[in-house]
């Protein structure tokens, strides 16, 4: 179970795509799978305890009397293990070949499952509530109404308190399309995505253009002031 949800998380989207489309591989969410993950991890290292320290705890101990009066004769085996596992973490730690290229892969699966119409507003909006989410940009700053409309369109709402998450749990549904009932309609204007600019800048982010017209508009006019 433990290599299944490792692969499986190996290749599973950002948890912001995960958690907006309700991604779910064999019937359980990214977070699901992270659980799993984390249960059996738990599981396996108490019961790699018991097995050592209860079952054949006597056999363990004769080993440790017979090196402490031997001595460590071939310090090979301990070495060879010292050295893997230094070369493993500084390998990762510092992103060196082949560890930066199993990381890379692993990257561009997940990148892959994200589709630029399905893109959340903001990072994580389904842990938004509806008060919180109406101060986004183009959706007006008023919750009730963004609860109107999601009550019009055949949802239940009890409050805008509650977050888009537990709307669409509530309504057997994902908190992508309860967005589409409330999201602003399109205008053609560029914005800055969803999933953050990284080591993007201005010039080649989206919709860097109006930046560069505005900013030459400031120039301008400050100089016209300042003549």
């Amino acid at each position: 179970m433990l290599l299944v949800s490792g692969l499986i998380l190996y290749i599973s989207p950002p948890g912001r795509v995960a958690n907006w489309t309700d991604w779910r591989i064999l019937g359980l969410t990214k977070r699901g799978w992270e659980n799993q993950h984390t249960i059996f991890s738990f599981a396996f290292a108490v019961l790699s305890l018991f097995h050592l320290f209860v079952i054949n705890w006597k056999a363990f101990l004769s080993y440790l009397k017979t090196k402490k009066t031997q001595g460590l004769k071939s310090p090979k085996e301990l070495l060879v293990s010292l050295v893997l596992f230094l070369v493993l973490a500084a390998g990762t730690i510092y992103a060196v070949q082949p560890f930066s290229a199993i990381i890379d892969f692993g990257n561009r699966i997940s990148e892959s499952w994200e589709e630029q119409d399905r893109q959340p507003p903001v990072p994580h909006a389904e842990a938004m509530t509806l008060v919180e989410l109406a101060l986004q940009p183009g959706l007006g700053g008023e919750a009730e109404a963004l609860k109107t409309k999601l009550t019009e369109a055949g949802f239940s709402v009890s409050s805008v308190d509650e977050t888009l998450a537990e709307i669409a749990e509530r309504n057997n549904t994902i908190a992508e399309k309860l967005y589409r009932h409330i999201a602003p309609e399109k205008s053609g204007k560029s914005t800055l995505p969803a999933k953050g600019l990284g080591r993007k800048t201005l010039r080649t982010a989206p919709g860097s253009r109006r930046f560069r017209c505005s900013s030459h508009f400031v120039s301008k006019t400050s100089m016209l002031n300042w003549k």
